[in-house]
Parts: C-alpha cells; structure tokens; sequence
C-alpha cells in the first residue's frame, strides 16, 4: 500500500484513494502456506484459496494418495505445491515434514491447523482412551505445529497461524454427544489467545476460525438422521449448512494482510449459529 497522504488535522499518514491497492491486501505473493489435513474437505479448499492468492501451498496430509492428487490439481492450475505425508499424531514426524517444507520452499509464512476427527458417544461412554485421543489430534498436535512453525516466523518477525476451531469451540451444545471434540475446540479457542499475546509483538499474529456444519466428511454421517439434520438447520439462522467453499474467504482474511491488525481472534463461519 501507498499510504502517501497526510492528514492535515492530525498529520498522520492517510491512504490514497488513487493508490490504494485492495487487492494486494489479500494478496499471498511470495509466501508459503503449510495446512496440515490438507487433502479433503477445508483444509483442501485452504489450499486452493491461498494458492489462488499465490502462495506456495504446502499440503500435508496422512493421506498421502489424496494429498497427491491435490498436488497434482494445483500445479495444473499453474499453483506451486507439494505434498508430503504427515500423521500429525507423532511429534517427531511433524517436526521431519516441517523441516523438509523449509527445505523446499523457504520459511512457512502461513500455517493452517486443520488436521482433527470428533467422536460422537455419550460421555458415560466415553472411554478415557477415546478421549485422548481426539485432544491429542485436535489440540495437542496443532500446539506442536504451533511451536515448530514459530521459530522460522520468529526469525524474520512475520507470521499468520490459523486454527481451525468450531462453533463447538464457543458453545457446548449439539445435536450429538461430543464431548472430546467440543473440549478440544474450545481449548484451541483459547490457545489460539494464549499464543497471540505470547508472540503478538515478534511479529506473529495467531487467529483461528469457527466453521458452522459444513458439507465435509465429518457431517455426512450425522446428516443421514434426518431429525438431527433438521434440528441442526432450523437451529442456523441462515437455515442452511455451510458449502466447504465458503471457508475460503475467512481463511484468505487472516492469512493476508488484510487482516494486519487482527489477533487473538475467533472468526465465526457459523450461519449465525453463536449469535443465538
């Protein structure tokens, strides 16, 4: 941006109209982006959004077949992009991929946190094993990615990390019993504020995103019960499910630097859902 104005009254520097340059605020030149669940369902449309916006896009995914197959989609689509294999379950493996990625393409300048499950039983039922595991894939590995992304981004005093929360991250309530997923997310919430406060002035800005149901494998069981399907849409004030494209527009926001002021963030994607 050209901001070559100055306000008289103030005598601070004021944006020009002629110069002004809107779509360089989404723009994602030169930068590399790492998703980790990249090849399915928001992570694969992370992908191709910031690829779009002219990242290099870093797929990881423990489906290394499907991650293949997105590699392939994006470099046809004159998209940079690799695919590595990636169980984000297992530290040390996230810290070989996370090197390899800085090998090939540079320091990661955008991280997305999207790798996670649910596991939908009462929590009567709820085996402690069951449980930990879902904290495990949805908090606990995103706070590993976190950290071993944040060195490089320390370093140069620049980077966007978006974690991929829920409205079940802000609300406790659903149509099914939930309860690792709903005490997952919504701890990813707060670290997502944790982490701001803690790099926000080297130069990291940590944000996360709160999607509604959205069309991706993880609803297409719970939509087969009609009566929970329906509970669900009457209960979104837009009365509709989320398409998977509509978490494009979010994630390029705070990916940019459209989004240069915003940190600590939970950018709801919810049909209204936590404004009731």
């Amino acid at each position: 941006m050209n901001n070559d104005l100055i306000d008289e009254q103030t005598g601070f520097t004021m944006p020009s109209a002629k110069e002004f340059d809107i779509k360089k605020l989404f723009s994602l030149d030169e930068r590399t982006t790492l998703i980790t669940g990249a090849a399915q369902g928001i992570g694969r449309v992370a992908a191709i959004a910031c690829g779009k916006a002219g990242s290099k896009i870093a797929i990881t995914d423990k489906d290394i077949n499907s991650a293949k197959l997105l590699e392939k989609e994006l470099n046809e689509a004159n998209i940079k992009a690799k695919a590595w294999e990636l169980d984000v379950n297992y530290e040390k493996d996230i810290i070989k991929v996370f090197n390899d990625v800085e090998k090939e393409f540079g320091t990661t300048d955008v991280l997305i946190n999207n790798a996670g499950t649910a596991h939908r039983n009462p929590a009567e039922l709820m085996k402690t094993e069951e449980f930990n595991k879902i904290i495990n894939l949805n908090l606990t590995s995103a706070f590993i990615c976190c950290r071993t992304v944040a060195k490089g981004m320390l370093e140069k005093n620049k980077g966007s990390i978006i974690n991929i929360s829920s409205i079940m991250g802000v609300t406790g309530g659903g149509p099914a019993p939930n309860s690792p997923y709903h005490a997952s997310k919504g701890a990813l919430v707060n670290l997502t504020r944790s982490l701001a406060n803690e790099w926000g002035d080297r130069g990291i800005r940590v944000n996360s995103i709160g999607p509604t149901y959205t069309k991706t494998r993880l609803v297409k069981e719970l939509s087969k019960d009609k009566a929970k399907l329906d509970h669900i849409i009457q209960r979104t004030p837009l009365k509709r499910l989320a398409e998977v494209s509509e978490m494009a527009g979010g994630i390029l926001f705070l990916a940019s630097d459209a989004s240069s002021i915003v940190t600590g963030h939970t950018l709801m994607l919810d049909g209204g859902w936590s404004a009731i």
